[in-house]
This record gives C-alpha cells, structure tokens and sequence, in this order.
C-alpha cells in the first residue's frame, strides 16, 4: 500500500524539502520546491507572500541564510529560467535580484563571506558552464564569474582547504574537471583535477588522513579523493559501474569514530576511507539511485541506517552491513533526497517524488525485509520510451530514454532542436543493466533529432533518431491548473 501525500504540488520534485524559521515563531517553515517555491507552516497553512512563482520551475534546492544583515533569514534558490532568486521571508524578492546567468541553475546555492567583509555572498553554478558570484546586495564579485568547459550543474562548495583564513570555492563540471579557486578567482595550484566523465553533484569534504585539513571527495563514475593540492589520497579512485548523479555521504556507520564514503549509482556502494569496501557493500536494489542517500537512526539501534530513494519509486532503509530493513513503495521515481527530521511524534522522513507529492513517513511505515534477499525492483509504469525510428515524446513531461547496445558505458546522448545553433548532452545513467538518459519536458511541436555518441569527449557518433512532441491532456490540464493557481495564489492544494 503506497503512503498518502501530505502535499501536492503541480510538478515533479527533484530537490529535497528545507527546513527555516522564516517567520521567527520558534517553529520551522517547510520549503518545497517544484513548479513554485512553497513555504508551509508546521500545521500545513502556508505562510503569507507564498507560493513564489517565476519564470520556470525550481530543480534548486533552496539556500536559506542572512544576506542584508537584518537578523532574519532569507531564500536563495536558483531557476530553470536562468535566474538566481533571493527573496525575503514574506517571499518578495531582495532589491539588486534575480540575477541572470546563460543557462538552468539546478545545484543549490552556496552563502558563503568570501571577501571578508562580514556579508554572506551568494554563489551559483549554471548551465552556461560557470560559477558566479554575488554579493548580498546583488552586485558582481570581482575575479567572477569563473568558467569552465561544461554545464555547472551541483552546487558550489566553499571551504578555506589551504588553512589561509579564505575560503576556497569547488566545483565540478561536465567537461570531466574539478576546479578550485581561491575567493578572487584565482586557481588554486593543482587544479583543475580530471575525472574522465561528467560530474554533476557537489564535492564533499572530509579530513579522512587525520592531517587536520579536508580532503575532496568527487563522484563520477569513479569516486576521487583528493588532497587539497590535487594528489590522490591513496587506495582511490574507485570505480561503479555507473555515472553518479549525486554527492558522496560521508557518515560513521560501523561506530568505529571513522567517517566511511557512500556513493549512490546503479547501487549503493560504500568504502573507508584508504578505499577498501565496506562489509555488504555494493548493495544492488535493481534500480538507479539518482539521489543521495540520508542517514539516520531508524530502529533505535544507536547505529545510522541509510534512507535511499530509487527511479523504481521505492524508499529503502540499509542497516550498517548493507543488509535492507525495509522498504516502502511510493509509486513514482525518486530524484530527491529524503529529509529526515525529529517530529513531535517521532523520527519523520519527509520525500519528494516525480508524482509532484510530498510524503511524511514514519519507520513503522516501512515494510520489513523478509530475509529472501533483495529483488530487483519491477520498473513502473513512468513515461519511457526505446530510442528507435521517431520518437513521439509527451509534452511538458520528462521522459526515461532508453538506449540498446550501447557502445560503451560513458556513451552519451544529445538532442538538438530546430532552430537551436548547439547540441545539449544527456548523461546515460545504468539501470536495470539498460543505460538510461533522462529527456527534459518540451512544449508541444518542438522537433530535432537525438544521437548518441560513444564517450563524451568521442567524434564517433551513431545514427540519429528524430523526435517530436506531441501534445497531451493530462500535460495542457497541468499547465491551466498551475495558471489558476499562479494567478489566484489563495488556491491551496
């Protein structure tokens, strides 16, 4: 029996819910971000000024921090119109923004006082293929933006990784690097790093030598640990089968005082830190794992289990070992994080799911595992098509593509639409043994043609297929709800 959603938005969700006190009563806010930036009270009334609607959906996570200084916390979070938002508590937006930058921002901004003066400054990482850098009040820092050769898709990182009292700023790209700048723009020496394959999550950092500075921990398809001048911690990389689509999680969980590295693909795969992997790890559930993995004690064990979320619209819980607790099917694919929380009556686990719902569930709610082993999940009945002769795609709706006889596992797709002067990338993602590509949602008569090439860096490309989108009901009744609910924002689901 699938769970019942405690919200409906009118979108798919990919970013995992916040938490903030916007309104200073003591209790936090719920953020959600789909079609529109919600902001729930914790009885389910939304808060005044919201939902906040722009030019496109929300794939960003939003950022939540003090920008002007005025003791309250403001919302930072980027759009698929191009734009970076920052908005107040009541959900207006700051003087000096949106900023516009060449391309979709999908990571989370990052807030960090790069230049010392006290102010968060705010830093996004775009499709256009750079990271750029505000101050709160929405002027330019200078030495940015800095570019890189692909789209910018994760959020930034800042840490001070040299011990100089400045922070330095990380991110990967799709042209296969990590880059590290120093708060002026400035590289760091060393860097950037090559991976071989896109990255598109976050780097995390965590002092796994013990030396008392942070080491870089980049997924691809391979995991990187890095020291912070650009050597390779030994025993890494380490290889999946799969490009990741999200960041490492470093979390103890054998409770030995040691931080161990969960990387979700194709599986869930763990390692210590020196690379070696953890006992019942990999752990194969039969379905991609497009987010990261949350941590928690569910059973009450005093050890973490891993909460992870899957494309066959099933949540898992892991026990330390890799062995599964339980499960619970949601009933459609999961591209965000779970946010787990202490409620007022218990643990909650808070999830977003592509059915535009928001889930609240407890570990009484999940099914036991019944000691048969894992079965690899049945695919459910979501939008996906073969790639072969023309492709009829639905639109306004994001659709699974996927490819036979791959030749090779780093082979890549890219579609083009007339009229437009460049191809875009779509990563291929293993699942199932298939390689998948995720096709974003186009209007309807949008038309071109979709390759496949054999790495992304190759000339070889294979056949081309064409496609057009073709209009839908259920896509024209989403749309004329979220007018209705745009234009009269009273309506509440």
């Amino acid at each position: 029996m699938s769970p019942r959603p405690i919200f409906r938005t009118e979108w798919p969700i990919h970013a995992a819910p916040a938490l903030a006190d916007l309104d200073q009563d003591g209790e936090p806010e719920l953020l959600i971000a789909a079609e529109a930036l919600y902001a729930l009270r914790p009885d389910g009334r939304r808060l005044p000024g919201f939902p906040f609607y722009a030019g496109g959906a929300f794939a960003s996570p939003p950022a939540i921090g003090d920008l002007n200084g005025d003791g309250r916390m403001e919302i930072v979070i980027g759009c698929d119109d191009d734009h970076v938002y920052a908005l107040d508590s009541r959900g207006r937006i700051l003087p000096g923004w949106p900023r516009r930058t060449g391309g979709d921002i999908y990571g989370r901004p990052a807030l960090a006082d790069l230049d010392g003066d006290g102010r968060l400054e705010v830093l996004a990482g775009s499709d256009d293929g750079r990271v750029h850098a505000w101050r709160a009040d929405g002027r330019p820092l200078p030495g940015w933006p800095q570019a890189t050769g692909g789209f910018v898709s994760a959020s930034p990182t800042v840490s001070d990784l040299d011990r100089d009292g400045r922070p330095e700023v990380i991110a990967g790209s799709w042209d296969g690097h990590v880059y590290i700048w120093r708060a002026d723009g400035s590289p760091l020496p060393g860097w950037p790093q090559p991976t071989g394959h896109f990255v598109w999550s976050a780097p995390a950092l965590e002092d796994l030598d013990g030396d008392g500075g942070p080491e870089i921990i980049v997924a691809s398809d391979r995991v990187f640990v890095w020291r912070r001048d650009g050597t390779l911690l030994p025993g890494w990389p380490q290889p999946m089968r799969s490009l990741a689509a999200t960041s490492p999680v470093l979390v103890d969980l054998d409770q030995d005082g040691r931080k161990e590295i969960v990387a979700a693909a194709d599986q869930l795969y763990g390692w210590r830190e020196d690379g070696t992997p953890l006992l019942g790890f990999p752990v194969d559930l039969g379905t991609f794992l497009w987010a990261a993995p949350g941590a928690a004690d569910v059973d009450g064990d005093g050890r973490p289990e891993l909460v992870a979320g899957g494309w066959d619209g099933c949540l898992y819980v892991l026990r330390w070992g890799g062995g599964l607790l339980g499960a619970l099917r949601i009933g459609a694919p999961i591209f965000a994080t779970p946010l787990i929380r202490q409620g007022g009556s218990g643990l909650e686990i808070l999830i977003g799911a592509w059915d535009g719902c928001l889930y609240r569930l407890q570990p009484e709610d999940f099914q036991p595992a019944n000691g048969e082993g894992l079965r690899p999940a049945r695919w459910i009945g979501w939008t996906w098509r073969l790639l072969r002769e023309l492709l009829p795609l639905p639109e306004d709706t994001p659709v699974f593509l996927a490819a036979d006889d791959p030749p090779s596992p780093r082979a890549v797709l890219l579609y083009q639409r007339e009229g437009e002067p460049a191809a875009r990338p779509i990563p291929l993602l293993v699942h199932r043994g298939r390689l998948v590509g995720v096709f974003p949602p186009l209007r309807a008569g949008a038309r071109g043609r979709i390759w496949m090439r054999t790495t992304p860096e190759a000339d070889l490309c294979l056949r081309p297929v064409e496609f057009q989108v073709t209009p839908h009901w259920k896509a024209r009744w989403r749309r004329w709800r979220r007018g209705i609910r745009r234009r009269w924002r009273w309506i509440w689901p």
